[in-house]
């Protein structure tokens, strides 16, 4: 049996309409399909149940993929599970896009997600398929979905990021520790951990880091004025601004732990956790 799994209540509710698309293209490559909606299942349940002649297909982006990956738990899949990119956010599908199908747009999920990193921050632990951003970034999230929450249907995040930046956001001073090394580093504006390249909608945070190298990214944004930093963002959609090693500290390891001197927001793939002072990601 063919089967597409999806998220009735992601992108804003859109979950269905986005189902009905992706099935009139799919059953045109692959035959009959029966809908499932991932948010109202069992999906451990499920996948212990399906049959390896079973063809699974997710729908969705980053959002919809962290979800499935933290239901999941530490279950490993061995039924073949493919993705079919929807929604807005796609750095997952940035970061894989050669491994993508031509014919059908269907990308592998099981090589990528059944030796995910995990990160423990306030109190709770979860899994991460793109990465973590602390600081700006996570305070621009969190904006973001209150926004949202309010009835806002449309968010322009470069806007809500220079407006902290420029009005708000105080940056922090951080300990960093990687792999037991500890870096201190003032006026840092964002540090994050990276699973993948991208994050944020297209950001190349972390040009060098490669998924299968068993490694994290650790990138950190820092020491310059308000000014200087706004004119470096654009840099983070090329991946130069790791060129300016004055203001760009990266460092690889399998163990990532930072603390901020203040609380922020923090992101794990557009995930948001509130009121964060410390996080700690590793990778077995």
């Amino acid at each position: 049996m063919n089967y597409l799994l999806y998220n009735r209540l992601a992108n804003g509710g859109k979950g269905e309409e986005e189902a009905k698309i992706a099935l009139e293209f799919l059953n045109t490559k692959i035959g009959d399909i029966k809908e499932i909606s991932v948010v109202d299942v069992d999906v451990i349940d499920f996948l212990n149940n399906a049959s390896e002649s079973d063809l699974l297909i997710l729908l969705g982006g980053d959002g919809t993929l962290n979800n499935f990956v933290n239901r999941l738990g530490d279950l490993k899949l061995d039924i073949p599970v493919y993705l079919y990119p929807a929604g807005t956010g796609n750095d997952f599908l940035n970061d894989v896009k050669s491994a993508q199908d031509p014919n059908t747009h269907l990308v592998k999920l099981n090589d990528y997600i059944n030796h995910l990193p995990k990160v423990f921050v306030n109190g709770r632990t979860y899994r991460f398929v793109n990465g973590i951003g602390f600081g700006i970034d996570g305070d621009c999230c969190v904006v973001a979905e209150n926004k949202k929450a309010a009835g806002e249907t449309s968010i322009d995040y470069g806007k809500i990021t220079v407006d902290l930046l420029l009005h708000s956001y105080l940056p922090r001073v951080a300990k960093v520790k990687v792999d037991g090394v500890e870096f201190n580093i003032k006026k840092a504006y964002l540090a994050s951990a990276m699973n993948g390249k991208y994050y944020g909608g297209g950001m190349m945070i972390a040009p060098s880091q490669d998924r299968a190298s068993g490694l994290l990214t650790f990138v950190s944004i820092h020491g310059r004025g308000k000014l200087g930093t706004l004119l470096m963002f654009p840099k983070l959609f090329k991946g130069t601004h790791v060129k300016d090693k004055k203001h760009c500290f990266i460092k690889q390891g399998r163990e990532i732990e930072v603390t901020f001197d203040r609380p922020c927001g923090l992101q794990i793939d557009g995930d948001v956790v509130n009121d964060v002072t410390t996080y700690k990601a590793w990778i077995a």
